[in-house]
């Protein structure tokens, strides 16, 4: 059974994961941090704040000295060891951490380590009969699939439908989401090559899936009589294999954190 203090010591991360930090938010993230806490009996929130912080910084090799929690404003080595990092992010090194600065901690400190997450190699594409045709894979945009996903076409003659599945993960908060099926109406079949349509309520997607060359791609067109809508852009949608996808993803990830490494001991951190 989870102690009084451990039940709050959960709370005290999921609030620090979980918090938004607005886009070059340069509040002190102590000050920051008071606004949503409340000091407990165990420990002060500078206390808190600077366990976390030293935590993180450990985790990317920083010599931080767990055996004290005072703040940078009361230990001039945290203060220095805090400058070292904001050169590192090309920050200005001032040795006060703003609350953008700490989420960039976070997030190099969560993916230093992480194991990333691999999808199965492959794309398929395939005529099943004359009346039924599969395409699986992960969805992307430019290449790029966020959130990473499973999707699942099956086009149906007989029902006049490609009914379309997805499977999403968040990276960033694990989660894993699957969203309702939904139907585009088969406008033409061919032997190789069927195209279907979809109406919403901010324009029109049309699905292409070209057999032969196991390519499936969907136009989204907003409408333009909408003001909310017209301004999104013409987006195209296609299905790709989803390990080069989730392989780039990880490289990309675990490039930022070692980025943010301890200079004089990033010759202890392998190239990935």
């Amino acid at each position: 059974m989870l102690t009084h203090t451990a039940i709050k010591g959960t709370i005290l991360i999921l609030l620090i994961a979980l918090s938004p930090v607005r886009a070059d938010d340069h509040r002190n993230v102590y000050d920051a941090f008071r606004e949503l806490l409340k000091p407990s009996p165990e420990a002060t929130i500078e206390e808190q704040v600077t366990a976390h912080i030293k935590r993180h910084m450990a985790t990317l090799l920083y010599p931080v000295d767990m055996s004290t929690f005072a703040g940078p404003d009361k230990d001039a080595r945290f203060r220095d060891v805090i400058r070292a990092l904001q050169k590192q992010m090309g920050e200005p090194a001032t040795g006060t951490m703003t609350s953008t600065q700490f989420d960039r901690l976070a997030n190099a400190a969560r993916d230093f380590d992480d194991r990333g997450i691999f999808m199965g190699s492959g794309k398929l594409v395939t005529r099943i009969s004359e009346m039924m045709v599969l395409a699986v894979g992960t969805g992307a945009m430019e290449g790029i699939a966020n959130p990473i996903n499973i999707t699942r076409i099956l086009c149906q003659r007989g029902d006049g439908a490609c009914e379309m599945s997805i499977a999403e993960f968040d990276l960033k908060n694990g989660m894993l989401s699957f969203a309702s099926p939904v139907d585009y109406e088969i406008k033409t079949w061919r032997p190789n090559r069927i195209t279907a349509l979809r109406e919403h309520p901010c324009g029109t997607a049309t699905m292409a899936i070209d057999v032969d060359n196991g390519a499936v791609t969907i136009t989204s067109v907003p409408r333009a009589d909408l003001p909310f809508c017209s301004k999104e852009p013409t987006n195209v949608w296609t299905l790709v294999d989803g390990f080069q996808v989730a392989w780039k993803i990880y490289q990309d990830r675990a490039s930022r954190a070692r980025a943010l490494v301890y200079e004089p001991s990033k010759r202890f951190v392998p190239l990935r």
